[in-house]
């Protein structure tokens, strides 16, 4: 199993409220490296993306997984 699957199953198994703030950490992890070691689009999706969770435009893992269906 890869690191990115074991993510997703532990995502999977956890409450709404840690949902959000491990999208927070996540956000916040993006954001130190971004300085060091990502492209200026790279820069551009991950300003998206906090722009995006800011103002409470995200799907839940419910509604992410309906989507992949």
């Amino acid at each position: 199993m890869t690191i990115k699957e074991k993510l997703i199953q532990e995502v999977e198994n956890i409450s709404e409220s840690l949902l959000a703030e491990t999208l927070d950490f996540v956000l916040f992890l993006k954001s130190r490296y971004a300085e060091e070691e990502i492209t200026t689009e790279e820069k551009e999706n991950i300003l998206a993306s906090q722009t995006a969770y800011l103002s409470g435009d995200y799907l839940t893992l419910d509604q992410y997984e309906v989507n992949q269906a």
